[in-house]
């Protein structure tokens, strides 16, 4: 890693000079700080006076917080020099700690430096006016599933126009643009070509994108969001956590990129719409009409997506118990749906479980009488609210599942989810527990799809 950008780094609310190590020191505000970003690697270089014991302190603190809020630690200002002259600004307040590493080694020149790992940075750079209102972004290896369907097989006839550029032609059916709110974008390769004069062989690699188009107006806010929009369509259609490596998004007041570490390791799935009995390549799934209610209900969305491809990756016992947790939290709209329907309301019900306590409180002996009315909230809880197998049912007619025509009952399935919580797995059959897995992952697809407002779905109630 030999390009850098210059910081100056602070941690405002972070009283390193209270942490004994090596006698109480007196620390800098300010430390000054390099920042390498690459396809592999972000690290931080942050300088210290070793007199401090800086790099120790750091250390020893990172390793007592929650490394996922690293970020909200720091505030950053970008140091005016020459290294820096298109960067306005760098953003690391949604950066995750991956290591931090101090070394007796660790000098530059006569600088002590201590080394900081992150996921993840975003730059604030001078504009590129000719792309102004477009976006790229890049997908990880992943990826490729969802690009590749949308390009021809690579033949010498479509490597080079008559301009020179290279290029692969697109299937005939996926040439369009899909709309997403202010935006359109489609699915794109981005062709990287490498040749040397003296070697017979040149190289052309390719990368998966999502290319954006915006209307004027457009914020960065909108432009991240209709990314992670597209990217949870992704996710959810090929059953696994897709994501992206770079994003570009050029604006009229600044170009911002945002770079993440790829994740190398990962469990391959595949799949598709099929258990949903919607036989549609990813191009038909996005012509749908689902920008709507995705966008109104993306947040919910984005939680249940990531649970159900979570559902492919674990035991049985694990993906039943995910699998019932996203009916649980796709099927109510709201805590009230959980509870029954009272003809009293509000104080009028109240008063009525006021005077129920009272009038048990009254026939408990004196001695109890303290201890039941510290229990009454949680007893007047389970009063209110309806039995798991009632929500359940609710839950999957509010969805439009026909719960008479299930192949499992729906007091099968709560046993089932009760003698996994309570850890009575002797009681559990595997094939029963195989059977109704199959079942709910059908559901919870369903439900998604219900919640991105495509109602194309048949529940498929035949299990081998």
């Amino acid at each position: 890693m030999s390009e850098f950008h210059c910081l100056d780094i602070e941690f405002p609310d972070v009283d390193f000079s209270s942490i004994y190590i090596k006698g109480k020191t007196e620390i800098e505000k300010i430390h000054h700080a390099h920042l390498y970003a690459n396809k592999d690697e972000i690290e931080l270089k942050i300088f210290f006076d070793d007199q401090t014991y800086f790099g120790e302190k750091l250390t020893t603190w990172a390793s007592n917080i929650d490394w996922k809020k690293f970020g909200s630690f720091i505030k950053v200002e970008v140091t005016k020099n020459h290294t820096n002259e298109r960067l306005q600004k760098v953003d690391l307040s949604e950066a995750k700690l991956l290591g931090c590493t101090n070394s007796t080694g660790y000098y530059e020149g006569k600088q002590k430096y201590v080394v900081v790992r992150i996921d993840t940075v975003k730059f604030y750079w001078n504009p590129v006016e000719d792309k102004n209102h477009t976006a790229e972004f890049y997908l990880d290896d992943k990826g490729f599933r969802v690009v590749e369907p949308f390009y021809s097989f690579l033949s010498p006839k479509t490597w080079f126009k008559n301009d020179g550029n290279f290029n692969i032609g697109r299937m005939n059916d996926s040439k369009k643009f899909y709309k997403l709110g202010k935006s359109t974008f489609r699915p794109e390769y981005n062709f990287v070509s490498k040749d040397d004069r003296k070697n017979r062989i040149a190289s052309v690699t390719k990368e998966p994108k999502i290319q954006f188009k915006y209307k004027k107006g457009i914020t960065e806010k909108e432009a991240v969001l209709y990314g992670d929009v597209v990217l949870k369509l992704a996710s959810f259609y090929h059953h696994l956590e897709i994501d992206y490596i770079l994003r570009r998004i050029h604006l009229p007041e600044n170009t911002i990129t945002i770079k993440n570490i790829e994740q190398k390791n990962f469990f391959n799935t595949s799949g598709n719409l099929w258990g949903f009995e919607i036989h549609w390549d990813f191009n038909k799934f996005l012509q749908a009409s689902w920008q709507k209610e995705t966008i109104k209900n993306f947040a919910l969305l984005s939680k249940a997506i990531t649970l159900f491809n979570q559902s492919h990756l674990v035991d049985n016992s694990s993906a039943f118990l995910i699998r019932y947790n996203i009916i649980e939290i796709c099927g109510k709209t709201s805590a009230e749906d959980g509870i029954w329907n009272f003809t009293l309301k509000n104080d009028d019900l109240d008063k009525f479980f006021s005077d129920m306590r009272e009038s048990i409180s009254n026939i408990i002996e004196t001695s109890e009488q303290e201890y039941f009315n510290n229990k009454w909230n949680s007893i007047q809880n389970i009063i209110k609210s309806k039995s798991l197998r009632k929500q359940l049912e609710d839950s999957l007619t509010k969805n439009d599942i026909d719960v008479k025509t299930l192949p499992i009952r729906t007091s099968q399935i709560v046993q089932l989810r009760n003698n996994i919580t309570h850890g009575s797995l002797d009681k559990v059959n595997p094939e029963d527990l195989r059977k109704v897995n199959i079942l709910l992952y059908r559901i919870c697809g369903i439900l998604i799809l219900n919640l991105m407002g495509i109602k194309d779905w048949k529940l498929n109630t035949k299990i081998k």
